[in-house]
């Protein structure tokens, strides 16, 4: 995995799928996240610019974590919630296995 700044806030994004947030999290501290900053993600509120995103992909079985960080707001994305507003760049994806 590259050196990415562990210090930022990572928002956790598991699609419904709630069980999935400790070991999404368990994964991530392992490569030297910490801990205290994996956020589980809201629908209604997003991180900022330079925070990093964690999500699960795809949605309904997912094998891997898309690792992006946070460009800036678009205001007009395509998707649910206030995360749809986003540009993200994708930095790295992780297995689940």
């Amino acid at each position: 995995m590259s050196n990415y700044d562990t210090e930022k806030d990572v928002y956790v994004i598991v699609h419904g799928q709630k069980h999935l947030f400790e070991p999404i999290k368990s994964k991530l501290s392992a490569f030297g996240f910490k801990s205290d900053r994996l956020i589980p993600a809201d629908m209604n509120k997003t991180g900022n610019p330079g925070d990093l995103v964690a999500m699960v992909w795809p949605p309904m079985a997912p094998k891997e974590i898309i690792l992006s960080e946070i460009i800036d707001f678009n205001g007009n994305g395509q998707g649910m919630g206030a995360w749809a507003s986003l540009n993200q760049k994708e930095l790295e994806r992780i297995s689940l296995d």
